[in-house]
């Protein structure tokens, strides 16, 4: 399960994430400089990293799940399940390439959402690796530049369906789309307390603060997230500061975290947890982390790495120490 969310700032940008999972990975702060060449397309040729880039990656594998450019151009790749679907074999005159190296293309070479654009209309998705078998995971991805420009991308038969996303969050299944059509059932939310109403003559007066939000969504599954990050987004004041803007976007997807023991695959029994969260911003290229069991905030900056030639794995401080 993820969540993401993107928003403009008095400095700028600002755009995070959350990553849920039940299992343990090995997450790390992943920096790819300009010119790096080691990210193959299916036919076994490289493509090369136009823009420096630095998010999160898993296991010493140099396959971005989010991260930000040089140029500013933000990104992120959800999980989509059930609902992607990709092309039976290798496409010609196309690029091939599974979901993860397409969102490797995308991020480490567009400056910004008009070249995410062209490009996807570039590639094909396979359902499976030619080289090694893998399958494409099914996901989806969210981009936003430094102009505040957004897009999702979804693939459907191979081909990555652009929709332009004006509420700056995504979740999980089911498609973009429907959760689109899904917010038009919460209307009625609104950041004005109700302080009173009348019923049969008889007046009725609020408890407490929030009242304008009574109904919002509080589940994890990815529409209720996807309303309520909607809203938040929504109701997020533009004027912030971008230190404030960055605690802002925490608060927002602190509203996915996941208390050990609240959600429970029952087949496996692994208990979902939010593994991670990372927040980054377009005015100083940072990039900022968060762990399930440190939540000491630690950022980075693509200016920290201007010298670094090669690819570059940085280790995250997991543990707080009470």
């Amino acid at each position: 399960m993820c969540t993401t969310v993107g928003f403009s700032c008095r400095d700028g940008f600002v755009f995070g994430r959350t990553l849920e999972m039940g299992v343990e990975l090995d997450n790390q702060v992943l920096f790819v400089p300009a010119g790096y060449k080691g990210f193959i397309q299916e036919d076994g040729a490289a493509y090369d990293a136009r823009y420096a880039t630095i998010g999160t990656a898993f296991m010493d594998m140099a396959a971005f799940g989010d991260g930000i450019n040089e140029m500013g151009l933000m990104g992120s790749s959800n999980l989509l399940p059930g609902c992607a679907s990709f092309a039976d074999h290798a496409v010609d005159g196309k690029i091939n390439l599974t979901t993860a190296n397409a969102f490797n293309y995308l991020l480490s070479r567009c400056k910004n959402i008009k070249e995410v654009k062209e490009e996807a209309t570039k590639l094909s998705l396979p359902a499976r690796s030619a080289a090694s078998g893998t399958p494409s995971g099914e996901m989806h991805f969210f981009f936003m530049d430094a102009d505040g420009n957004r897009v999702v991308l979804e693939p459907k038969h191979g081909q990555l369906q652009a929709f332009d996303n004006p509420y700056g969050v995504l979740t999980n299944s089911p498609e973009f789309p429907w959760h689109v059509t899904n917010l038009r059932n919460y209307l009625q939310l609104q950041p004005e307390n109700i302080e009173q109403r009348t019923w049969n003559g008889a007046v009725l007066s609020k408890f407490g603060e929030g009242t304008g939000l009574a109904g919002l969504p509080g589940d994890f599954t990815p529409p209720s997230r996807f309303v309520r990050a909607a809203f938040f987004v929504s109701a997020t004041p533009r004027d912030l500061a971008r230190p404030a803007a960055i605690l802002q976007a925490f608060r927002i997807l602190s509203q996915s975290d996941i208390p050990d023991g609240a959600v429970i695959d029952e087949k496996s029994g692994y208990r979902d947890k939010t593994l991670y969260t990372a927040v980054m911003d377009t005015s100083k290229k940072s990039y900022t982390v968060k762990c399930h069991d440190n939540i000491n905030l630690q950022p980075f900056r693509l200016e920290d790495f201007k010298d670094e030639r090669d690819l570059r794995f940085i280790c995250l401080d997991k543990e707080m120490h009470l």
